[in-house]
């Protein structure tokens, strides 16, 4: 009998052997893995942090533009209110102006008497 006959079982169970220790070694360890979810988990924690950052950011934008919408909604209701009065005053200038003009033209008036 040929040698490899004699021993195949042998050859068989050191192949076995020799694959499964370097497909346990190609495994990753328990804290290789632990230290990689500690980056993953740091670098997602400072993404949230700038994300709700930016989110107290746009609060206050959003807080600040509503509050100056409101400002000039007011504006341009005390100037319609201005435009308003100021259209009164020029009427009654008007009708004041036909009544000068109405005295200045009038004929002089002699005293009686």
């Amino acid at each position: 009998m040929s040698f490899m006959k004699k021993h195949a079982a042998t050859a068989r169970a050191a192949v076995v052997v020799a694959l499964g220790g370097l497909a346990l070694g190609a495994c990753a360890t328990n804290g290789y893995v632990d230290e990689q979810i500690a980056a993953v988990n740091s670098r997602i924690d400072q993404v949230d942090a700038r994300a709700q950052a930016a989110a107290q950011r746009a609060d206050a934008a959003n807080t600040a533009a509503q509050s100056a919408a409101t400002e000039a909604r007011n504006a341009a209701t005390a100037a319609n209110g201005a435009a308003t009065e100021a259209r009164s005053a020029t009427q009654r200038i008007d009708q004041i102006n036909g009544r000068v003009n109405a005295l200045e033209s009038a004929p002089a008036r002699t005293p009686r008497g």
